[in-house]
């Protein structure tokens, strides 16, 4: 029986370090669009996440319906780990829903732009930026994995037979992915507790899933989880066999750059948090009404709003 029920995911947040560097790299080089002017974080929320005295600036973007937060952390934030992979448990993705790839990544690496390169994660180090088409058994998307200005991976996809000549994108996130370490207890944990339900479900493997990830000999499966009713963005567990990465060896701080965290609007706030029984509280903020901040079972935030 569900504790709590998820409707959608309103929006994925995440640190950066210099928040107008990061606009520029997410409006020029993917098609975001400000939602509004940025604003400052509220006193109440910026005591919540850890930031203590710091003035926090946001600016939300936006993708056809769908939303990405940035939140200016700072430049003496603690960095996205070097030579992270997606098996390491703190990896969260975005994943950007492509009518024409090509056209995407042409956009992605445009030179009439000055905000900041993209670092390939698909592909051989030092080759020429191109998509990666899974087998059908794998799904049979076409997809390209990179890291933005701050180290966040993010992931152009295009699922077969939508494809565009003229459009490079069609203005969605697709999905956040999160890196887990067993993947039945992260299920029953957003089934059970969140009230999301499993979707799709298949394991990728082959020298495909490896170039795309930027591993060898990757193994993974994949578990779509979806609200109810189905809206975008959806989120996505991936528990890679694999090779196996690096858990948290601690956990980390809200204020890192590499935690990022979901927003889900969902009933039963304060079952949820009951249920867990973790050092967590719901309180009153202005920009979110209730809301509370938690973690699932490999570490990765959640910021439930009611």
């Amino acid at each position: 029986m569900n504790v709590g029920h998820v409707n959608r995911v309103v929006r994925i947040s995440r640190n950066v370090m210099e928040l107008r560097r990061s606009v520029a790299f997410y409006q020029e080089r993917l098609g975001f669009q400000p939602s509004g002017p940025a604003f400052r974080m509220e006193d109440a929320l910026v005591d919540l996440l850890g930031f203590g005295q710091q003035t926090v600036n946001v600016q939300r973007l936006r993708l056809g319906a769908q939303e990405l937060e940035l939140s200016e952390a700072g430049p003496y934030v603690r960095p996205y780990p070097l030579n992270s992979t997606s098996t390491d448990l703190w990896f969260q993705h975005i994943a950007i829903r492509c009518n024409n790839i090509q056209n995407a990544i042409r956009r992605l690496y445009r030179q009439d732009s000055t905000s900041a390169l993209p670092t390939a994660i698909s592909g051989p180090t030092g080759a020429v930026s191109s998509p990666i088409r899974l087998p059908e058994n794998s799904g049979g998307a076409t997809a390209f994995k990179f890291r933005d200005p701050d180290g966040h991976p993010v992931e152009l996809i295009q699922f077969p037979g939508h494809i565009d000549a003229r459009q490079a994108f069609n203005g969605a996130i697709d999905h956040s992915a999160i890196s887990v370490s067993n993947v039945e207890a992260s299920v029953d944990f957003y089934t059970g507790i969140l009230g999301l339900r499993v979707g799709t479900r298949q394991t990728n493997s082959g020298q495909e899933q490896g170039a795309l990830d930027d591993l060898k000999d990757a193994v993974v499966e994949v578990v779509a989880l979806q609200t109810s009713p189905q809206m975008s963005p959806h989120i996505e567990l991936l528990g890679y066999r694999s090779p196996v990465g690096t858990a948290l060896a601690h956990i980390a701080s809200p204020t890192d750059i590499a935690s990022d965290r979901l927003v889900l609007y969902l009933s039963g706030l304060r079952s949820v948090v009951a249920a867990l029984n973790a050092p967590s509280h719901v309180l009153r903020l202005v920009s979110y009404g209730s809301a509370a901040l938690i973690r699932d079972p490999d570490g990765h935030l959640l910021m439930l709003i009611e």
